[in-house]
C-alpha cells in the first residue's frame, strides 16, 4: 500500500509537470522557500531547484550569461563579440558567472514564473523570476558585469507590476554603469597601454567657454561608422530584409513587423507558422538589437556623450584619416577612426596642436594604440582635443 501511494504521488509530480511543460498555465506562481540543487548542468542563468517535493529547471528571463562549455559555439561567438573578449575567455567568464550564482541561491529564495517551456536539455525548463532579499537574481548579475540583455522577456507585467520594457531599461541602466566601471567581464573588454610621449588634456582647453552650447551633433562625429554587426537587426530591418531569412516569406516578414518590438528572438515563435526548427536555421543570423557599443570607441562615448563631455576619455584608435573641420587656430583637425577587439566603434574628429600633429599620424598609422583626449563640445560637433603640456 505504501509503494502505491509514493507511485500515486510521483505520477502526480510528473502529471503538473508535463502540464506545465506543455503551457497549460499561465498565471504567476509564486514558490517561496526554494533551494538550488547541485549539479553539472548549473550555470549562471540555468539551474535546477527544488521546492517542496519538486525539482525543475529555471531559466532566467532577460538575461545571457557567458556558456560554460563549447557545445554551442556560434552563442559563444556571440557572447565574445557582445564582451569584446576573446573566444577563449568565454568559458572561464561563464564559471565565473556560475559561481556568482551559485553564491547568490545559497540558502533559501523564491522562483516567480508562469511555467513557460524554456526548451533545451533533457528535462524540462521554466522560464522564471528569482529574488531573494528582495533582489532580483537578473538585474544582479547585469548589475555587476556577469551577464548580458539577450534572453526571454516576460509576457505581460511582472508579478509587482512592473512592465517588461521598463524592467529592460533598468537592465540597460544597469549594464551601461557596469560598462563604464568595467567590472565583472567587461574589466577583460579592453586592456592598452597610454599614448607614449604624449600627455593627458589640460581642463582648460582653449575656447572652452561656460557659456550655452549649440545643440550637439553627435551622428556627424561617426558618420564613417560601419555596421558593428553583419547580423539582421529584427527590430529595424525592412520586410525585404527579413525575407532573405532561410523559410521566411513575404507574410512571416510582415508579421515579424507587426509583432515589434521583439525583445528576444525565442518570442518569434508566437507568430504562427515559425517553428523553433525554423528559429534555430537562422538563429545566429539575427540579433534583437544592435550590440552596445565596444568600450574605448567614438560609439560608446556618443551614445552618453552628456555623461562624458568635458572629461577626459580614451579610445582605441584603427586609423587616422584627414578632415575639412575648421580647427582652433595652432590646432590641425584630424578623423580618428575607433575599433575594440576587431569591431568597429565609429569615428570622431580630434584637434591636435600644429607641432605635435606630423609626429601623431605617424605614431597611429599602427592601428590599436589608444589615445586618450577631452571629450569636448565645439561648436555644434563633439570632438576629443589634445593639449599641449
Amino acid at each position: 500500500m505504501r509503494l502505491y501511494f509514493i507511485i500515486l504521488i510521483a505520477c502526480s509530480i510528473m502529471l503538473t509537470i508535463s502540464i506545465r511543460a506543455n503551457g497549460k498555465t499561465s498565471a504567476w506562481e509564486v514558490l517561496e522557500g526554494c533551494r538550488l540543487v547541485s549539479t553539472p548542468i548549473n550555470d549562471g542563468d540555468s539551474f535546477k531547484v527544488q521546492h517542496k517535493d519538486q525539482t525543475f529547471i529555471v531559466r532566467l528571463y532577460f538575461v545571457d550569461c557567458p556558456e560554460t562549455y563549447h557545445t554551442y559555439m556560434a552563442r559563444v561567438r556571440d557572447q565574445a563579440r557582445y564582451f569584446s573578449i576573446a573566444e577563449a575567455d568565454v568559458m572561464a567568464a561563464g564559471k565565473v558567472a556560475t559561481a556568482f550564482t551559485k553564491k547568490f541561491l545559497r540558502g533559501e529564495f523564491t522562483v516567480v514564473t508562469r511555467w513557460t517551456d524554456a526548451r533545451g536539455g533533457k528535462e524540462p525548463r521554466f522560464f522564471a523570476l528569482v529574488r531573494k532579499n528582495d533582489q532580483m537574481l537578473s538585474s544582479e548579475l547585469i548589475r555587476n558585469g556577469f551577464a548580458r540583455i539577450y534572453g526571454m522577456p516576460t509576457k505581460g507585467n511582472c508579478p509587482d507590476g512592473v512592465s517588461p520594457r521598463t524592467y529592460l531599461s533598468q537592465l540597460k541602466q544597469y549594464e551601461r554603469a557596469a560598462q563604464a566601471s568595467m567590472i565583472g567581464i567587461w574589466g577583460d573588454a579592453t586592456r592598452s597601454l597610454q599614448l607614449a610621449g604624449l600627455n593627458q588634456l589640460d581642463a582648460n582647453v582653449e575656447g572652452t567657454s561656460t557659456s550655452k552650447k549649440p545643440k550637439v551633433n553627435t551622428t556627424a562625429a561617426s558618420a564613417t561608422t560601419g555596421s558593428r554587426t553583419s547580423k539582421l537587426i529584427l527590430n529595424t530591418a525592412g520586410a525585404a530584409e527579413l525575407e532573405t531569412l532561410p523559410g521566411i516569406g513575404p507574410a512571416l516578414a510582415s508579421d515579424i513587423i507587426a509583432a515589434r518590438p521583439i525583445a528576444a528572438i525565442d518570442e518569434l515563435l508566437e507568430i504562427p507558422g515559425i517553428t523553433l526548427s525554423k528559429i534555430d536555421v537562422f538563429r545566429t543570423h539575427v540579433l534583437t538589437d544592435k550590440p552596445p557599443p565596444p568600450l574605448k570607441t567614438a560609439e560608446y562615448y556618443l551614445a552618453d556623450a552628456e555623461t562624458y563631455l568635458d572629461t577626459n576619455v580614451t579610445v582605441k584608435v584603427s586609423a587616422v584619416i584627414q578632415s575639412n573641420l575648421a580647427a582652433p587656430a595652432s590646432f590641425r583637425a584630424t578623423i580618428l577612426q575607433t575599433a575594440n577587439q576587431g569591431v568597429s566603434g565609429g569615428s570622431i574628429p580630434a584637434f591636435i596642436p600644429d607641432e605635435f600633429y606630423e609626429a601623431f599620424v605617424q605614431y597611429y598609422k599602427e592601428p590599436g594604440r589608444s589615445f586618450t583626449g577631452l571629450l569636448f563640445q565645439h561648436n555644434s560637433n563633439i570632438v576629443l582635443v589634445y593639449s599641449r603640456k
